[in-house]
């Protein structure tokens, strides 16, 4: 169906998404953004870039700071 197809295609986007940040900050180690900041870095939509971001920290790749920065765990 067209809704299976839809998150089929979306995973995938995130799956990719979260292999380019996480070799991003691979070769950044200093690397630190907002939300904001990586939405418009990695040219994302609010929803995707969140869950790339909620699954790379869930991996223990990228932690969140007090000040709502992501950095390298």
């Amino acid at each position: 169906t067209h809704a299976t197809l839809e998150r089929a295609v979306n995973s995938e986007t995130v799956r990719g998404l979260a292999r380019r940040i996480e070799s991003e900050y691979v070769e950044m180690p200093g690397l630190n953004v907002t939300l904001k900041q990586a939405q418009r870095l990695w040219t994302a939509d609010p929803h995707t870039c969140q869950a790339v971001f909620d699954a790379l920290v869930a991996r223990g790749v990228l932690r969140v700071t007090t000040k709502g920065r992501f950095i390298r765990a």
